[in-house]
């Protein structure tokens, strides 16, 4: 099953069942790119939606020369997992 990340200012986003979404929302601070929350709805976890909102969004931060901060627990945990982007961090 194929989902396809939507991007808006703030917001990396997959839409689920025409209504509900999967996110990962942002700010951005000076030259940082603070990772503020994901969520998936219950019946759609363990699917790996957060981890393709996350590599998206980390992605972004890259072309866009920012550091990430991570500040929602997922985010924190998804660092700790790939140490490849530990030089992104802020």
């Amino acid at each position: 099953m194929v989902r396809k990340v939507s991007h808006t200012s703030g917001l990396f986003f997959i839409i689920l069942n025409g209504k509900e979404k999967a996110f990962l929302r942002y700010s951005i601070e000076g030259n940082t790119m603070v990772f503020e929350s994901t969520y998936t709805p219950e019946k759609y976890r363990g699917i790996g939606l957060a981890e393709k909102l996350t590599e998206k969004a980390v992605a972004y931060a890259k072309e866009k020369g920012l550091k990430i901060r991570p500040d929602c627990s997922y985010a924190v945990s998804f660092f700790q997992k790939h140490s490849e982007y530990k030089e992104l961090l802020s």
